[in-house]
């Protein structure tokens, strides 16, 4: 199979996909493409009549011409009217649907994806996706159906009646057939392509949207308007450019068939005539049949725009089939974890983002018995924070073995295995909510205004946020931006707190809490890791020092052990990190 055989069968089975997702909504659609047809055949009926009326004025049919006549004229445009908004309502009405369940299928395939694949991917790329590229499948799978259906339908109506009145005739328009079909054919190839260059500028000029309302306050302190404005205006403008490939795309298929056509047109004019004054062919069938003519100008012209349409949809869904085809987290696991007996394990545990890359882990091991605490230490890029990302498996270790209680993580169900940690990490993530929802996240149905408050006073955060507008109640912006970096900080903690889980995670979770609340919240946390098995990752080595054990973590791999009076007896990395802090 040559390469573009293969690709029009996989734009053929793409499309295949895509009307699968018509077939759920079957009974509207069908409708839809009844009324359709229905309308094409009023539509050809109608000028169809034309050589009746020539014939009705030749005998001067006062019935026919006063009466019958325009009663037909009204019912037909009421008939075709009506038809008009069934078609479109029903057709549209289900390409609205499949836009709501690709959407609603995507952003829920999004949720299950492992971390792996956000970091490949700019969040604008997958914004992009889930907005533009499905509204181009959208279009795909209503507004090209409707066109396809009328237009093809007026013309395939036309044609029927063309031969009934002259077989000759219509020859000459049949033989331009070929012609426009390799047009389409031709064209529809640069539609698909510039169609996803199309997608992926638009994904570009999302992304920089996004990173720059993301960053609007390091672009004010640091000047840089002009850059980000340079940025996003050479993104918009190659989304121009391809935008102007596919007009002049359209530009230039459209025009061409109407040429071809316009030569069919002149050789029935010709051909018709000689017949008329042969007197083969009567005045009224002739206006008849170039009314058809004229009539199928349109529809052809929507015909050669429909391709366009098509093939932009067919990019789009594509694009998302992609990611839709991409397996979800690895959640292979049977077991239920519902609780920590004895600890947990790390054993020779080595991890590298992709199997090509430089282990970012080598051979790490340790123990956490149930009820103890362990810290890791380290400068930043050591790899802290990516032993504790492998413990609720937010990424998969590459070799060796994380275990609880003796059983491989692996083991676990996804969800059991996290709804038995909780984390506070220091990049804090809250969402465009209220404070209580914040708090309750995961937990909003079973959670008691009184856990809620319990849970803000042992953070240290009660106090704050009964002086918000609303209380409980307050909408704290995207992210919380409403709120300070330690209040956001203090809710988070709140979050982990309710979640009562018995293995804790804390990144540097009071990172960005001023000395009187860290006191606060280091007092809190220690209540709070009492009885539960914490993993500490801490910058700060004064939060860290009742530890029950602590590990030096230096490029990927274990360096010192230790408690804390040990390692500084031993006046290595740890003692050398503790005497940089406590000098400064």
């Amino acid at each position: 199979m040559t390469e573009s055989s293969a690709t029009e069968q996989n734009s053929k089975q793409v499309y295949g996909r895509i009307l699968g997702y018509t077939k759920r909504y079957k009974w509207a659609v069908f409708v839809g493409i009844l009324a359709n047809i229905l309308y094409a055949l009023v539509e050809a009926s109608f000028v169809n009549a034309i050589q009746y009326l020539d014939v009705a004025i030749e005998n001067k049919d006062r019935y026919v011409l006063l009466v019958k006549t325009p009663l037909v004229i009204i019912g037909a445009i009421f008939l075709r009217g009506i038809l008009n908004f069934i078609a479109t309502y029903c057709i549209g009405w289900t390409g609205r649907k499949v836009v709501q369940s690709l959407r609603q299928e995507l952003f829920e395939h999004y949720l299950y994806q492992p971390n792996s694949f956000f970091k490949n991917r700019s969040a604008g790329e997958l914004i992009a996706k889930i907005t533009f590229n499905i509204e181009q499948v959208a279009q795909a799978s209503s507004q090209a159906i409707t066109i396809a259906l009328r237009s093809g339908g007026m013309v395939i109506f036309s044609l029927i009646y063309m031969l009934i009145i002259s077989w000759r005739l219509t020859l000459f328009v049949l033989i331009i057939a070929p012609a426009v079909g390799l047009i389409v054919n031709v064209s529809a190839k640069r539609f698909k392509k510039v169609s996803k260059g199309i997608q992926n500028t638009v994904g570009d000029v999302t992304h920089k949207t996004e990173e720059s309302v993301r960053a609007q306050e390091v672009i004010k302190m640091f000047g840089g308007h002009s850059k980000q404005v340079s940025d996003f205006n050479q993104a918009a403008n190659k989304n121009r450019l391809q935008d102007m490939k596919l007009i002049i795309a359209q530009g230039l298929a459209s025009p061409m068939i109407q040429f071809i056509a316009g030569i069919g047109f002149a050789a029935v004019v010709y051909f018709g005539s000689l017949q008329i004054l042969d007197g083969r062919m009567a005045g009224g069938q002739f206006i008849t049949f170039i009314g058809f003519m004229m009539l199928i100008l349109k529809p052809l012209k929507e015909l050669s725009n429909v391709n366009s349409i098509l093939q932009k949809g067919i990019a789009g869904a594509q694009s998302v089939f992609e990611i839709l085809d991409r397996p979800s987290e690895n959640d292979k696991g049977s077991l239920e974890l519902h609780s920590v007996e004895q600890g947990i394990e790390y054993s020779n545990v080595s991890f590298s983002y992709k199997k090509s890359d430089e282990l970012v882990l080598n051979q790490i091991s340790f123990e956490v018995n149930k009820g103890k605490t362990i810290a890791l230490v380290g400068r930043s890029g050591s790899g802290k924070s990516t032993i504790t990302h492998l413990l609720p498996r937010l990424y998969d270790l590459s070799q060796g073995a994380i275990k609880i209680d003796g059983t491989e993580i692996q083991n676990f169900q996804l969800k059991s295995l996290r709804k038995q940690i909780a984390i506070v990490s220091q990049n804090v993530i809250l969402f465009n909510d209220s404070v209580r929802n914040n708090i309750a996240y995961g937990f909003a149905e079973d959670a008691t205004d009184e856990d809620i408050i319990n849970a803000a006073k042992n953070a240290n955060a009660w106090e704050f946020i009964q002086e918000l507008p609303e209380g409980l109640d307050t909408n704290i912006g995207d992210n919380g931006s409403l709120l300070s970096g330690g209040q956001r900080q203090r809710i988070a903690i709140a979050r982990a707190i309710l979640k009562d889980a018995p293995i804790l995670i804390l990144d540097e979770a009071t990172s960005a809490l001023d000395t009187e609340s860290e006191r606060h919240i280091q007092n809190a946390l220690e209540n709070l890791m009492q009885n539960r098995t914490t993993i500490v990752v801490a910058h700060r080595l004064s939060t860290i020092e009742s530890a029950d054990e602590i590990l030096v973590i230096h490029n990927g791999a274990i360096k010192e052990q230790g408690s804390h009076l040990e390692l500084i007896a031993a006046k290595g990395e740890y003692y050398r990190l503790h005497q940089m802090q406590f000098s400064e």
